[in-house]
């Protein structure tokens, strides 16, 4: 959800009638996880991340292109302006301005932080793809909200042994994410407020990341704007791009 993220055919949209996802729990999480992307997208976004030692804000211009194609680019703070992410399919591109640097993403730092947030490299290639490599099945409903509970695949490679979604079905959004670890301890949630309708769906304009055992820390994301109907350049997700932006 960074972002993170994440509505590639029109059978995926959020502003499918809910009805079609009572009963379907692949296909509840598959619309919330890719809502955010629509065929393509551009927004703005601040991030808020806030440790025990220091606190950061950082402000992000980001493009998609269905759920295998995210570019993000800092605007600010301007020391660190220019400096992009780049993933396509499973590959993740860091591009750093300053020293005009590229480095590609190698499996074994996968698990390390992006952005200094409390998201993961990881997060940013499986954030949309929870459909593909978890089980999933309803296990409460409570009038419109209902609770989805996913368990890996036997042969996914992920890093969570459970994960729990709490889901309104009037307006397909997610209220709020849980992740547990191979122990089913909780490791962190995430939660969803501000939701604002913007091309006929319904978006949670604010996220929050809070680790379970790092009490005040959060990485919070404000989506400032997003625009579902916009043009992009054919190249725009290449290596070469990533100097232009």
């Amino acid at each position: 959800m960074l972002m993170t993220a994440s509505l590639a055919c029109a059978s995926e949209s959020a502003g499918q009638a809910s009805g079609s996802y009572d009963l379907d729990a692949e296909a509840l999480v598959r619309a919330v996880e890719t809502q955010y992307q629509g065929d393509r997208s551009h927004g703005k976004m601040r991030m808020l991340i806030n440790t025990r030692s220091w606190n950061r804000t950082l402000e992000l211009e980001m493009w998609s292109e269905g759920r295998e194609k995210l570019l993000t680019r800092i605007l600010a703070p301007v020391k660190e302006r220019g400096t992009c992410t780049l993933k396509v399919d499973d590959d993740i591109w860091n591009y750093i301005s300053r020293i005009d640097r590229l480095i590609k993403i190698p499996s074994s730092l996968m698990g390390d932080s992006w952005m200094g947030s409390h998201l993961t490299n990881d997060d940013l290639v499986k954030e949309n793809k929870v459909d593909k490599l978890y089980k999933l099945a309803i296990t409460e409903r409570m009038n419109n909200e209902v609770t989805i509970t996913g368990i890996p695949l036997p042969d996914a490679a992920v890093v969570w042994g459970r994960i729990v979604y709490k889901i309104d079905t009037a307006s397909l959004t997610p209220l709020l994410v849980e992740y547990y670890d191979e122990e089913d301890v909780k490791v962190r949630s995430m939660v969803f407020s501000e939701f604002k309708q913007i091309d006929q769906r319904w978006l949670p304009m604010v996220s929050r990341i809070v680790p379970e055992d790092k009490p005040g820390e959060f990485t919070e994301m404000q989506y400032l704007e997003i625009d579902f109907s916009v043009d992009l350049p054919r190249d725009l997700f290449s290596i070469k791009s990533l100097r232009n932006r």
